[in-house]
This record gives C-alpha cells, sequence and structure tokens, in this order.
C-alpha cells in the first residue's frame, strides 16, 4: 500500500516531536548548559532553521521536554492511586513505580536540577516549571485524597502540603540514585517511599 501522505500540521508535529526527542539525547549526553541548538539539529537531522521555526530555543524545547515527563509523572500517580485502592498498598505500589521511572529514565532528574538552579534566576523561567511541577504537585494531592477516603483514613495535614512534602522527598532520592545508584539498596529504598506516604495518614481519631 502506498505510503500515508501527511498533512502539512502532522509534518510539522513530528518534526516537533523529533526535534524534542534529540533534545532530551543532547541535554543527557551534554548537560542543559553545555548542550547546543546546532547540536541537536544536527542530531535530529534537521537545520538550526527548522528549530526556531518551531521553538524559541533551548528553553522552551526544554519545557516541551518537561510536559511529557509531566503527564507521564501524572499518569503513574493516577496508577498508583487506582493500585492503592485495589490493594491499600498505596507504599509498596508507589515505591515500585517510582523505581522503575528512574531505571527508565535515569538522566532526567539530573537534568531538572540543573534547569531548575537556572529557573531560580529568572522569574519567567520559574513560573514556567511551577506550573508543570504544580500539575504533579496537585495530581498527587488528589491521589492522597482518593485513597485516604477509600481506605477510611484522614490526612494529618492539607493534602497540598503533603503532596509539596512528598514531592519534594521523591525528588531528593531521585537526585541521589542518578548521582549514585548504588547509594540506596532496593529495600531501603522501598521502605523509605513507604515510610513518607505512611506519615501522610492517620485512623480517625488519632490526631
Amino acid at each position: 500500500m502506498p505510503a500515508a501522505v501527511l498533512t502539512r500540521k502532522e509534518r510539522q508535529e513530528q518534526t516537533r516531536e523529533e526535534l524534542v526527542a534529540a533534545a532530551a539525547r543532547v541535554f543527557a549526553q551534554r548537560g542543559y548548559h553545555k548542550a547546543t541548538v546546532e547540536e541537536i539539529a544536527a542530531d535530529a537531522g534537521f537545520s538550526t532553521g527548522a528549530v526556531y521555526s518551531n521553538f524559541g530555543g533551548k528553553e522552551e524545547l526544554f519545557l516541551a521536554i518537561a510536559d511529557r515527563q509531566v503527564q507521564a509523572r501524572v499518569e503513574e500517580i493516577e496508577a498508583v492511586a487506582d493500585a492503592a485502592e485495589g490493594d491499600g498498598d498505596a507504599g509498596t505500589a508507589a515505591a515500585a513505580q517510582f523505581r522503575a521511572f528512574l531505571e527508565s529514565d535515569p538522566d532526567w532528574p539530573l537534568l531538572f536540577y540543573e534547569f531548575w538552579s537556572l529557573s531560580i534566576r529568572s522569574p519567567e523561567l520559574q513560573d514556567q516549571l511551577a506550573r508543570r511541577r504544580n500539575s504533579i504537585r496537585d495530581a498527587l494531592a488528589d491521589a492522597l485524597e482518593r485513597v485516604a477516603a477509600q481506605l477510611g483514613f484522614e490526612l494529618r495535614f492539607s493534602s497540598t502540603a503533603l503532596a509539596t512534602a512528598i514531592a519534594a522527598a521523591l525528588n531528593g532520592l531521585a537526585f541521589e540514585r542518578a548521582a549514585d545508584p548504588e547509594a540506596l539498596p532496593e529495600e531501603v529504598f522501598t521502605e523509605f517511599v513507604t515510610a513518607v506516604l505512611g506519615c501522610a495518614i492517620s485512623a480517625p481519631g488519632e490526631h
């Protein structure tokens, strides 16, 4: 059968996807600061003009990568909540999901922290990154509320505050694992994630 003819919009979207994938590879190899638009274009097999006709530069490419990461993390959080509602073992489900993420994309935590340190000095970038981080936080807060309601527990603090604290703890674990994969044995990793989630809830009347 003849190959399907892509529309102009479909071709542009395909080009954007290829550029984002190339940016992720180059950023992982070179780091955000050292990577150049020229290297990203070459990796994708395009001219630098193709990059700038689709993205404003490295910052927009990174944010496009972040959007895909956010979508994946939100889906994972929802999957953990679904599993916890089914069998009540949120800690183990979360630890397994989080570990799978770190193993499948070990470069992302270091890249995220590199860009995060850059955004601290740029209010506009800080706002862009904060909106994406908040999407994950809100998904986690919703998951906490769902699981607590399903299991008959109460949240010890507001779901937003708990989600922020849990995300901070998981981000720290991700950073340490990315810097030194042997630093945290599997049993310690799983126990810690379970303990962090366990601290978020209490039986009715406990607090």
